[in-house]
């Protein structure tokens, strides 16, 4: 009775434990990440950076207004002869200079090198949002992988506890064999020692599944330590076609539109340094004062005050061939921007070959993983039924209960690897797409 009150408590205690941890789902790891991980975060300030930066007035649309001005108080020791005989002798000349201009200056025309640097900054504002995108998918990757990885490293510590249960099992049968004289002290000494076995692979494992956790809480950018639990399985889509998969990274895949981007910005380039070979026409306009007072000078009194209005006009002539450096240099840019671009292509053709080939094997494995486990499952409950009345060995058993032990691994094992190509592939065909969006400038 007092062996049943105290297995209550702690069974309602584990309960309680278990009832104050979170209980963490895949959707709600994924919603944390997005908020909280620091890559996100920075590729989302980045974003932000080349929203603001794409403007006309940053690309040169709008005229540039300079408000100046100045005042000055001078003394010195003024002498000054003319030659018209005149002269001015003051040791102590006093002068009084104030001065203030608004001037604005309008770039009328420059090659329209103004709009290649619009179009040019749009340009970078959608790579910045490709790369956001990117990070995004990247993160819930990782979170996809690590939480599936906490699932799977319970559940293999589920199996080995069930493993020291029935080890304990063996222990006690042989030890009650022992001591009764119908078994003997090696048998009762091997089952000792291989149910301790089992309980070294138990902390093992229990060091995995902690440390899988930690991982988790690091992605999620949150204390390391936070407490949650997993309640979900390995669920696995339906089987993936390598035609739609491939036909969807080819034109959804945003490293590809990334690159795409990045040789659009190159061509502008080319653009850019051609438009500098024409002029560059600038209107000016300003509103200007001056008065000056000085005894220091034949002038005593000078007041300025007026508008100004004009037009300037530029071309450069030469400039030591730079710019044809410049253009040169713009062209093999966007040479390797598409080498890049078809080097990139050709890289995420081979990995979606060997994921794709792994996915299927995996897929296979998972198939002949489950029929060796409901094979193995029923030959461990003859066996031990036939250990408990003498019909077969220790080492019979033995080697029965690590048959199952196998099985159930290898079927998690291939489940979990199975899950990782999915989520691979879903990477490479830009489908992996979190359930709440990242925020954008508005």
């Amino acid at each position: 009775m007092k062996g049943a009150l105290i297995t209550g408590w702690v069974v309602a205690l584990l309960f309680q434990t278990l009832q104050a941890q979170e209980v963490m789902t895949l959707d709600k790891a994924i919603a944390e990440g997005l908020k909280a991980n620091y890559g996100i975060l920075i590729a989302r300030n980045d974003l932000q950076i080349a929203h603001q930066d794409a403007s006309p007035g940053n690309a040169g649309f709008l005229p540039s207004v300079d408000l100046s001005g100045a005042y000055l108080h001078s003394l010195s020791d003024a002498k000054v002869e003319m030659v018209t005989g005149q002269q001015l002798d003051n040791s102590r000349a006093s002068a009084d200079l104030l001065a203030g201009s608004l001037n604005l200056n309008w770039t009328l025309f420059d090659g329209c090198n103004m709009f290649i640097r619009y179009d040019k900054l749009k340009t970078l504002e959608e790579m910045g949002s490709l790369e956001l995108k990117i990070a995004v998918e990247n993160t819930v990757a990782a979170i996809t992988v690590a939480f599936y990885n906490i699932i799977r490293q319970a559940a293999e510590t589920g199996i080995l506890r069930e493993q020291v249960e029935i080890s304990t099992y063996r222990l006690d049968l042989a030890q009650t064999m022992y001591e009764t004289g119908s078994g003997s002290e090696m048998e009762w000494l091997k089952a000792r020692v291989e149910r301790n076995a089992d309980l070294a692979s138990l902390a093992d494992q229990q060091t995995r599944f902690t440390n899988s956790k930690t991982y988790l809480n690091q992605l999620l950018a949150r204390d390391i330590n936070t407490p949650f639990e997993v309640t979900d399985s390995i669920v696995l889509a339906d089987t993936l076609a390598y035609d739609t998969v491939r036909r969807n990274m080819l034109t959804l895949n945003h490293e590809l539109l990334l690159a795409g981007k990045e040789t659009e910005a190159a061509s502008l380039d080319i653009k850019s340094a051609t438009a500098q070979q024409f002029p560059e026409i600038d209107f000016l306009a300003g509103l200007s004062y001056y008065r000056n007072e000085s005894e220091a000078s034949m002038t005593k009194f000078n007041r300025q005050f007026g508008p100004s209005v004009g037009i300037s006009a530029r071309i450069n002539v030469f400039d030591g061939l730079n710019l044809n450096r410049l253009k040169q240099d713009a062209r093999i840019t966007l040479l390797n921007r598409e080498f890049e671009a078809k080097r990139l292509e050709l890289k995420l053709e081979a990995w979606l070959i060997r994921v794709y080939n792994e996915y299927m094997n995996q897929l296979q494995l998972v198939g002949f993983e489950t029929e060796n486990l409901t094979l193995a499952t029923r030959n461990m409950e003859i066996a031990l039924e036939s250990y408990t009345v003498g019909a077969i060995s220790s080492l019979q058993l033995r080697e029965i209960q690590k048959n199952l032990l196998d099985a159930r691994v290898r079927l998690l094992t291939a489940r979990f690897e199975t899950k990782t190509r999915e989520t691979a592939l879903l990477l490479l065909s830009g489908r992996l797409s979190p359930k709440i969006s990242p925020s954008t400038p508005e």
